[in-house]
């Protein structure tokens, strides 16, 4: 298995300075994906380096390593990004097995094969929320950047989101080559489900097969930022935004929000994910503060 940087450092593995409060301890199971999703460093076909997720470094440690040093008083929430490798059902269920009598929320993000894996996590393993990435925002560019369809994991998102009402949450990747239209839309599909939106901002990776493309505006990203804190605030529907004839969002509907909390890294309660999108000499994306929904 693998920690996260940050993670590393708040428990003792790495040594290192955090500059913002991290709540949530990171783990990755599994290594090198059986999918070849074009953006990223764990694909089939990636040539990044091992330890990579985004931009973000995942030293290595044994399951024993982590039990002997984790404290759950140290976190408010532990999330486990799944990588879909061969045996990840296995390494993800002994990881499960010990966080499951530790007394904190857990988060998992996973590619299921089916909905009877979600189900058995929450049922087995007793996982606060389960995460479900569609990342690719447009249909068409789906079956291309992830494969399969994106129908199916919506549909999936959909019967497990009446099943287990509150705790299923996706991810939405800007910069993809999607319009803001495409983003908008499935933000308020999702909203409608109760499914809680991840953002995130496209970051190319070098080895990954979309290294050379350009990562979104920052004046692009907190538009859709703003966009979601609307959706996810208020009963509103897509004809109270304005798009060009490109499906850029050109007005938001005129409803006031805190502007400070729309920046804010959205997710499960207390996700933070620092420096995730950029490094730490750059703007950021998100801001990794927790959102007031967990305080």
């Amino acid at each position: 298995m693998r920690i996260s940087y940050s993670t590393a450092v708040e428990m003792g593995f790495k040594k290192g300075k955090i500059k913002f409060p991290n709540y949530t301890a990171y783990l990755m199971v599994g290594e090198k994906c059986l999918f070849n999703c074009f953006y990223c460093a764990q694909a089939r076909e990636s040539q990044s380096e091992k330890d990579l997720l985004s931009r973000v470094k995942w030293p290595k440690i044994s399951l024993e390593e982590f039990k002997n040093k984790f404290d759950p008083n140290k976190f408010k929430r532990v999330c486990i990004q799944v990588v879909s490798s061969l045996d990840y059902w296995k390494e993800l269920g002994c990881v499960l097995d010990f966080l499951k009598d530790q007394n904190i929320d857990v988060s998992v993000s996973i590619r299921p094969k089916n909905s009877e894996e979600v189900r058995t996590l929450f049922k087995k393993y007793n996982v606060d929320r389960v995460g479900i990435a569609l990342d690719v925002a447009n249909k068409n560019l789906f079956s291309k950047i992830r494969g399969n369809r994106f129908e199916f994991y919506e549909n999936t998102i959909k019967t497990l989101s009446k099943e287990f009402p509150g705790r299923i949450t996706t991810h939405l990747i800007v910069g993809l080559g999607e319009n803001d239209q495409d983003i908008i839309e499935v933000l308020l599909n999702m909203k409608k489900m109760g499914v809680l939106v991840s953002l995130f901002a496209f970051t190319p990776i070098k080895g990954a097969k979309y290294e050379n493309n350009p990562s979104p505006s920052l004046s692009r990203y907190r538009k859709i930022q703003i966009a979601r804190e609307i959706i996810f605030q208020n009963d509103i529907e897509i004809s109270s935004f304005d798009f060009d004839s490109q499906g850029n969002l050109v007005k938001t509907p005129d409803i006031e929000i805190d502007l400070e909390e729309a920046e804010k890294t959205s997710g499960c309660p207390w996700c933070t994910r620092p420096f995730y999108n950029e490094k730490p000499s750059q703007p950021l994306y998100n801001v990794p503060n927790p959102r007031k929904q967990s305080t």
